[in-house]
């Protein structure tokens, strides 16, 4: 089943796309082929033909208006049947009245029952003819009124129309027939000079009233001569007029004349191809008339030559040959961009104003917490005055016991000299040891700057853990290293990061102390977590965080009774300062507190 679908499907593709690659369209146009207006509707019409499919287009130019003879007409139709007996055209197009008089008259021995699509024809002559069934297309309306109209917005004061060009009978779109030209008197005096000899023409328009305006039509040829003369003429009648000049040719605008009531003669050519293509995919044939109206294109050097204001263009108007000014053609695109730059403004200035805000609160809460973190260095060191003074004792003791030893290996005979030697060796050995316990009592209780240096992390921690071992001992607590490979170098600041250490030991010491357990131990491990950053851990057998294990870094928070919950919150500020994190974990027997620091380099 599947199988005959695929077959069925395809033969209704392959019969669908033979019929429309079989299709013929004949264009029938009047003998206005050389026309710039007429060659933008034809080539627009046929660029959107082939759009729809590869149509075989045929152009046929009738020549009508040339040789109106009806035996011209009958000779022309036996020669259009005989040209196409074997390729009937499928659709046909008829351009202008003229054209379609002829069709309406032939094509029943022409094509009889083919689809007729007309454009380009005149509404009043279209509405006077019965149109077959198989007929269906587009008028123009381009009625004397509409020429009125625009000529009164023009000019308010106008008393006088002068109609210039062909004779009635050969127009094209405009059918200005002399009972509608006699309509329109209580509006405007018409002179209607169309037929008329160049020299006649010449001759009125150098002698017309400051009330005149100038209209003209279709110029074939110069009655008197009969030579063709469209620019030629047009440029004759400019120089010869006195008033403005009103055309309904496009093309010749920005030649002198002031508007051109034009039609716009390339989208005509699309809607009529649309409405042919629509047809030709099987579209039932309605017949319906669609109409259009022109335009008003107006030249602007003749605008401002005439002394037309703005509120006097006609309706629909469009301006020609003028370059707008940056504030006429981008409007609201400048008062947008305004805008935007304002509230852009608006928003640097206050992300200025709040940025040195920002900069004086950081400095001063950098000052706050270096108070803070200077005080609780001292309180820290208060705590150990007794146990440091107590290791003090014992250097000094040694120290003197040495030098009396001294004396009395010198008093011997002979002196004991190499005694001597090794007691003050002895005597070297205990003084740097109590220099050394001094001199990190000092860096301890002395405030520190905000400068990094590079360090490593193992140094440091050795360095805070011989610092209080004294502690350990007193409060009988063995502290475990388990250190990872030396050269992890961070960039820190050496005082305030051995506070973060002392704060964290002392607090596991006091944790191990309310718990009064067997176990008193605490262990420090430092490793490479991830690629870039170092993580130190203190593990420790105390009581660990029974309740808000989240909260230990809060400022003012704490679980010990006589605590007052700065020293973690200082730590914590420290350890973020330096762009490192710092968190609590509970564990089985005890509690963890770890922190990280981003890595300079690891070695």
């Amino acid at each position: 089943m599947f199988l005959l679908l695929f077959i069925l499907s395809s033969l209704a593709v392959s019969v669908q796309a033979q019929s429309a690659e079989g299709k013929r369209v004949l264009l029938l146009s009047p003998d206005m082929g050389s026309s710039a207006s007429l060659q933008e509707f034809y080539g627009a019409l046929k660029t959107e033909l082939r759009k729809s499919g590869p149509h075989t287009i045929f152009h046929e130019n009738l020549d009508i208006s040339q040789f109106p003879q009806e035996t011209y007409k009958q000779n022309l139709s036996k020669w259009l049947k005989e040209k196409y007996r074997t390729q009937n055209p499928d659709m046909i197009l008829v351009f202008g009245q003229q054209a379609l008089r002829y069709l309406l008259q032939y094509e029943k021995n022409l094509w009889p029952g083919t689809p007729v699509v007309f454009a380009l024809t005149s509404d009043i002559d279209v509405v006077q003819m019965n149109l077959p069934s198989n007929f269906t297309g587009k008028v123009l309306r381009a009625n004397f009124s509409n020429v009125v109209s625009v000529a009164k917005a023009l000019f308010p004061d106008a008393q006088q129309l002068v109609l210039i060009g062909n004779a009635p009978g050969p127009e094209t779109n405009k059918t200005f027939l002399p009972s509608r030209l006699n309509g329109m008197a209580d509006k405007l005096n018409v002179q209607d000079l169309r037929g008329q000899s160049v020299d006649v023409v010449k001759e009125v328009l150098s002698n017309l009233a400051p009330d005149a305006v100038v209209y003209q039509g279709l110029l074939s040829a110069d009655i008197a001569t009969g030579r063709s003369s469209g620019s030629e003429f047009l440029a004759q009648v400019i120089t010869s007029s006195m008033r403005p000049v009103l055309v309904d040719d496009a093309a010749v605008l920005g030649t002198g004349p002031l508007a051109a009531l034009s039609f716009a003669y390339a989208e005509q050519g699309r809607e009529t191809a649309e409405l042919a293509t629509s047809i030709l995919a099987g579209k039932p044939l309605r017949q319906e008339i669609l109409s259009s109206g022109f335009t008003p294109l107006l030249d602007k050097n003749q605008v401002l030559r005439w002394q037309v204001q703005p509120g006097q263009y006609p309706s629909g108007s469009e301006l020609r040959f003028y370059t707008p000014t940056i504030w006429e053609a981008y409007r609201w695109q400048l008062i947008f961009t305004f805008a935007l730059v304002l509230v852009l403004l608006i928003a640097v200035v206050a992300l200025v104003i709040e940025r040195r805000l920002h900069a004086h609160a950081v400095d001063a809460s950098r000052q706050v917490l270096g108070q803070i973190t200077q005080m609780n260095r001292k309180m820290t060191a208060s705590i150990y005055n007794e146990a440091i003074g107590h290791e003090l004792m014992q250097p000094l003791a040694a120290i003197l016991s040495n030098v009396e030893a001294a004396q009395i290996f010198l008093k011997r005979e002979p002196p004991t000299l190499d005694l001597v030697q090794e007691t003050l060796q002895n005597i070297r050995r205990d003084n740097l040891r109590a220099d050394e316990l001094i001199k990190n009592m000092q860096g301890l209780l002395t405030k520190s700057d905000t400068e990094l240096v590079p360090a490593d992390v193992n140094w440091l921690v050795r360095k805070v853990l011989h610092f209080l071992s004294i502690e350990a001992k007193v409060r009988r607590i063995s502290i475990k290293e388990k250190l990872g490979a030396d050269g992890m170098i961070v960039s820190l600041n050496i005082v305030q990061m051995q506070q973060v250490l002392v704060n964290l030991l002392l607090n596991s010491m006091d944790a191990i102390d309310r718990k009064k357990g067997r176990e008193r131990s605490i262990t420090v491990e430092t490793m490479l977590y991830g690629s870039d950053h170092v993580r130190i851990s203190i593990l420790d057998s105390g009581t660990g965080f029974d309740e808000g294990v989240e909260r230990v870094f809060e400022s003012f928070f704490t679980t010990k009774p006589e605590g007052v919950g700065l020293g973690l919150w200082i730590s914590a500020s420290i350890v973020q300062a330096h762009g490192g994190h710092i968190w609590a974990e509970n564990r089985l027997n005890g509690g963890i507190m770890r922190f990280k620091l981003p890595l300079i380099r690891s070695e």
